[in-house]
C-alpha cells in the first residue's frame, strides 16, 4: 500500500514564531503540516499559512501552501508556492547531499556590523536567514563576535538582521564597529546531548541568570560548570581548589536562551563580554557535568530537553526525567519547518508551516511511499 511508513505529531508555537525541526522517517517522500489555529479562524491583513505540502524533489525551503487572506471570508482558501521559508530538509550526517541543507551554509559578505550588544548586521541581499537561524561571523573587525555562533533576533530586511535577542544580549558591546567580512548559517545543532555553549551574560543577583548565545536545551537540576577568562570577570564561578571545583544547579529555565542557578553572584565581579580590544582571548562557556539527583527528582516534570521550551518537542533521542542530563547521540534525519516568504503568485509574504503566531497549534504527517520517490 502506498505510505508503508508514516509518522505523526504536534506541536505548540511559542512566544514567537522560530524554524521548527521535525524528526521524520529516513527518505521520507511527502509531508502535510496543518495550522489547526489558523484553519479555524478568518484571514487577516496578511497572508495566513494554514496548509503546506512537501514532496521530495521541491527545491530547499518552498512547498506547496493554501492560506486566508480575506478577514470577511475566512472559509476561502488560495493556494500557492513558497519561493523560502518552507520546507528544508535536515540531515546531520551530510549524506543526503544537495537534497537537503548544508551543515554550514555558503559565505554571504557583510559591508558592517554595529556596536551594540545586539550588533546590526549589514550584509548584501540574502534571504536565507530569518529569526530564530543561527549565524557564525567571519573576518570582520568585531574580531570579539568571530566564530562564535549566534542566533538572529530580527530581521531588518533582505540586507540586514540583528544578533541576538533582547533576552540574551551581550553583557557589554563588542567595542568597535565591525567591518567587511562575511557570515554563514550553521543548520546543524551539536550532535552529542547536552552541548556545551557560549556565554553572552550572566547577572549578579541571589540566583544568578545565564544567558547562551543559542538555545541551550538544558533542563531543571542539570549540573554545569563554568569557564570564564579572566577579561570577562566573575571568575569566581570557575571551578578551583579555593571553592572544592565548585558546580552549579539549574534552578529554572527562563526562556530558550537562559536559566537561572542556585549561585548567588551578587558579590561577585560584574560579567562582561571580551571586547576587541582583549583580544586574543578565550570566550565564557557552560558545559554540563550531570545532575543534582535530589533536585532532579523534585522536578522530574520539567525535565524535558528541547530547544525550543515553549513547544515542549523534546530534542530526539534525549531522555527525560531524572536521565534527562544523560550523554545521548542526537543524530536524526529531520525537516525544518521555515517562517515563510513570498509566495511565487502572490508576490507578498505567506506564513509559513512553523506557524502564523504564538500559541498556533500545528499537526504534521509524513511518509514514505510504497512506489515512487527521488
Amino acid at each position: 500500500m502506498d505510505g508503508t511508513i508514516l509518522s505523526q505529531g504536534s506541536f505548540v508555537v511559542g512566544s514567537s514564531v522560530v524554524p521548527v525541526t521535525i524528526q521524520i522517517p529516513s527518505n521520507a517522500d511527502w509531508m502535510n503540516v496543518y495550522n489547526f489555529t489558523q484553519m479555524g479562524t478568518t484571514g487577516g491583513a496578511s497572508a495566513n499559512g494554514v496548509r503546506f505540502y512537501w514532496q521530495r524533489g521541491m527545491a530547499l525551503g518552498t512547498g506547496i501552501v493554501y492560506y486566508k487572506i480575506n478577514s470577511t471570508d475566512g472559509h476561502v482558501l488560495n493556494g500557492d508556492t513558497l519561493l523560502t521559508g518552507g520546507f528544508t530538509l535536515y540531515d546531520p550526517s551530510g549524506q543526503s547531499g544537495s537534497n537537503a541543507a548544508p551543515l554550514i551554509g555558503a559565505a554571504v559578505a557583510t559591508t558592517a556590523s554595529t556596536n551594540a550588544t545586539r550588533p546590526v548586521v549589514t550584509h548584501t541581499a540574502d534571504t536565507s536567514v530569518v529569526a530564530g537561524s543561527v549565524v557564525r561571523m567571519s573576518n570582520t573587525a568585531q574580531t570579539d563576535v568571530n566564530g562564535i555562533d549566534m542566533v538572529v533576533g530580527t530581521i531588518g530586511s533582505s540586507t540586514s538582521f540583528t544578533l541576538l535577542t533582547a533576552t540574551n544580549a551581550l553583557a557589554t558591546a563588542p567595542g568597535a564597529i565591525g567591518g567587511a567580512g562575511f557570515y554563514r548559517v550553521i543548520n546543524a545543532q551539536s550532535l552529542f546531548y547536552p552541548p556545551w555553549r557560549w556565554i553572552t551574560n550572566i547577572t549578579q543577583a541571589a540566583n544568578a541568570q545565564v544567558s547562551t548565545s543559542v538555545q541551550h536545551g538544558y533542563c531543571v537540576g542539570q549540573e554545569v560548570r563554568f569557564n570564564i577568562p579572566a577579561v570577562s570577570g566573575m571568575i569566581q564561578l570557575n571551578p578551583s581548589p579555593s571553592n572544592n571545583y565548585m558546580s552549579a544547579t539549574i534552578l529554572t529555565i527562563v526562556d530558550d536562551y537562559n536559566f537561572t542557578i542556585n549561585i548567588n553572584t551578587t558579590g561577585f565581579t560584574a560579567f562582561t563580554w571580551p571586547t576587541i580590544a582583549q583580544q586574543p582571548s578565550a570566550f565564557p562557556q557552560v558545559v554540563p557535568v550531570g545532575e543534582d539527583t535530589a533536585n532532579a527528582l523534585v522536578n522530574s516534570g520539567n525535565q524535558v530537553p528541547t530547544y525550543v521550551a515553549a513547544s515542549g518537542v523534546q530534542i530526539p533521542n534525549t531522555n527525560s526525567g531524572i536521565l534527562s542530563d544523560s550523554t545521548v547521540n542526537t543524530g536524526y534525519y529531520g525537516m525544518i519547518l521555515g517562517t515563510g516568504g513570498n509566495g511565487n503568485a502572490l508576490g507578498a509574504a505567506i506564513t509559513g508551516p512553523a506557524g502564523t503566531a504564538a500559541s498556533d497549534v500545528v499537526y504534521w504527517t509524513v511518509g514514505k511511499s510504497s512506489l515512487g520517490g527521488l
